[in-house]
């Protein structure tokens, strides 16, 4: 089924942001925090066994241990200073 939400448009920024750091479709993320808030059993074939909390993305490791946000304005940032000391 399709659904069509209106959010903020900064909050889905950062969403889209760190769904592609995660190689994760926002779509799949969706549909991963609606199970885990209906409570789904772990034996559900279709349920997603990873807390979404816990989850560490696998690109992890190619983000600086500094980076502490993940607001479009610290990754502009953060794009403009890794580019001006390669310059």
């Amino acid at each position: 089924m399709k659904a069509t939400f209106s959010i903020p448009d900064e909050l889905y920024r950062e969403v889209k942001a760190r769904s592609a750091l995660e190689g994760r479709p926002v779509r799949e993320l969706v549909i991963t925090l609606f199970r885990q808030w209906l409570g789904h059993a772990v034996n559900d074939p279709e349920a997603d066994t990873e807390h979404w909390e816990h989850f560490e993305p696998p690109l992890r490791r190619l983000v600086h241990k500094t980076v502490s946000s993940h607001s479009m304005e610290s990754i502009r940032e953060s794009i403009t200073n890794n580019f001006d000391d390669t310059v």
